[in-house]
């Protein structure tokens, strides 16, 4: 039987290889959109963000992990993952911020358990009516981010967060660059795919939260070095973008739910490992390369908030979904807690 590549796995398309892999100059804000024909229910194409949600979109699905034994994703009057409208101008005197990543970010959860709408609850909670606005999605890389900002500018938020999951922005932002015809990729046939598609028929989740990331750049080594260059392109503009607009920017580092709670997946780590030829060695160039993006970052004068400095072994439960390792509503909390400092102190500086 013909296998297909699962969703998952379409994360670079088929360019030939060169010797000339470096960076080319960005020259353009438009982006290629990044989702399959099944989901232009709840994705449409956007020329500077690559894609976005579909304004009063609905998904509702069986989710046996989750307390309702259900999920509802639903978006606002401007597609983000929003239960109310979102004006184009902010309330007077109350704050606006913007936080982006990619499907962690958007969130297998309902709208006001992602860690956006828990931040704004936190705040509310300290007596501090702020505007939170969870303006994350599926498929996102680093370039996207900068798009998300560059079409949000007329919100006029307050505070701008980025959040990069390590488990797979690294290598989205290689696939990025080459869907965009500026980044040559080697050309990869079925037999790369094939324990990829073991692992993704039996233990969906792993393969594009971690595992594929991990073989790619097992497999091509020569593509650490850019795929740290282009992340830090990226979120210098981001820098450049907010500084013009006096917007403080802040970044979140979100790790996987290896790097967090492996116990967890005790049987089936190894498993994994197993059946991609790999071990846990395999995994740690992510967090290389994630460290020297933060420290890229550091250097803009950018606040980077690390989530894998504290986040080992929670003892408040797991913080992620075992069905496709996404976080889940206690890693959603975890995360807004460790954000509310970096929120607060944006809004003394202002």
């Amino acid at each position: 039987m013909r296998h297909r590549v699962p969703r998952p796995l379409v994360l670079l398309p088929l360019f030939v290889a060169c010797s000339q892999h470096a960076v080319q100059d960005d020259r353009t804000i438009s982006l290629v959109p990044h989702f399959s024909a099944g989901e232009a229910d709840y994705y449409m194409a956007d020329p500077v963000a690559g894609h976005v949600h579909r304004p009063d979109a609905r998904r509702d699905f069986t989710w046996p992990e989750h307390p309702t034994g259900r999920m509802v994703q639903v978006t606002n009057n401007m597609g983000f993952r929003e239960d109310g409208p979102t004006m184009l101008r902010p309330e007077k005197g109350v704050p606006r911020v913007l936080i982006t990543g990619d499907s962690h970010v958007d969130g297998v959860v309902y709208n006001k358990e992602s860690f956006p709408n828990q931040l704004e609850e936190m705040l509310a909670q300290e007596g501090r009516r702020c505007e939170v606005i969870n303006a994350g999605a599926g498929y996102y890389g680093p370039q996207n981010y900068l798009g998300v900002l560059r079409r949000s500018i007329d919100l006029a938020p307050t505070v701008f967060i980025a959040t990069i999951y390590t488990g797979n922005d690294l290598l989205d932002a290689v696939r990025i660059e080459a869907e965009n015809g500026r980044l040559d990729v080697p050309e990869r046939k079925d037999d790369y795919y094939q324990d990829l598609w073991s692992v993704d028929e039996k233990y969906p989740g792993f393969t594009g939260q971690v595992i594929n990331q991990a073989k790619f750049f097992r497999s091509f080594p020569q593509f650490r070095d850019t795929a740290v260059a282009i992340t830090l392109r990226a979120f210098h503009a981001m820098h450049d973008l907010c500084r013009a607009h006096r917007i403080p920017f802040r970044v979140v580092l979100l790790p996987t739910a290896l790097d967090v709670e492996p116990e967890q997946d005790s049987a089936r780590v190894p498993e994994v490992l197993r059946m991609m030829d790999m071990t846990m060695d395999d995994l740690r160039p992510a967090n290389t390369m994630a460290d020297r993006v933060r420290s890229g970052i550091e250097a803009m004068g950018v606040p980077v908030t690390d989530l894998r400095a504290n986040w080992h072994h929670p003892s408040d439960g797991p913080y992620y979904w075992k069905a496709d390792l996404h976080l889940n509503v206690r890693g959603h909390a975890a995360a807004a807690r460790a954000m509310l400092p970096l929120v607060e102190m944006a809004f003394t500086e202002r």
